[in-house]
């Protein structure tokens, strides 16, 4: 699979020209020139060749959570990091998305817990330690945006992730990891000794 480079404008207006036609090169110029905006236009489909885009970013986005239920992520770092960059891709506020896992650390399922704004989300131990119990899972990975694109965690990200591990210790869950994701930027907790 082949990332981002830097590419022509005409090569880019090529791989729209199959959800949009002949207008790709005006969709193209109407996003001035970048996937961001494309991806989130499609995150607000409008007509049905922006709902055709939607549908390709959300088959790509289950795509990795389908590998992620048949392997340990803990093996698997960068494919949850290109499943949690999919998955906030193209958002303009915060997301708190919680990754439940099974004993093996196989993926159980991906959920959006928490919505915010540009700047924060408010986030619910409870409601967390409840659905982990919900879904019989073992182990949990937190994730959210910063789509301001300052990828650094704060210390509001830090407090919570120990309240989050505190809670969910008094049900045997662990904590694997914590990601703040800005862009194609990630940080995750365990690497950085945050955890």
């Amino acid at each position: 699979m082949a990332f981002y480079s830097s590419p022509t404008s005409l090569a880019d207006a090529a791989l729209l020209e199959r959800f949009f036609g002949p207008e790709a090169e005006d969709v193209w110029e109407s996003c001035s020139g970048s996937w961001t905006q494309v991806v989130g236009l499609a995150r607000e489909p409008h007509t049905p060749a922006w709902e055709a885009l939607a549908c390709s970013l959300e088959i790509l986005q289950r795509s990795f959570a389908e590998d992620l239920t048949t392997r340990d992520v803990l093996d698997s770092p960068a494919i949850v990091k290109q499943f949690l960059r999919t998955f906030f891709a193209g958002r303009p506020y915060e997301v708190f998305v919680v990754l439940y896992l099974n004993a093996r650390n196989h993926l159980i399922r991906a959920e959006e817990a928490f919505r915010g704004t540009l700047t924060q989300t408010s986030v619910y131990p409870r409601e967390i330690v409840r659905r982990a119990i919900e879904l019989h899972a073992a182990a949990v990975i937190f994730s959210h945006q910063h789509p301001s694109g300052a990828c650094e965690p704060s210390t509001a990200d830090e407090a919570l992730t120990r309240i989050l591990k505190s809670a969910l210790a008094l049900v045997d869950v662990n904590v694997l990891d914590h990601f703040v994701v800005a862009g194609n930027s990630t940080v995750s907790f365990a690497e950085s000794g945050r955890l």
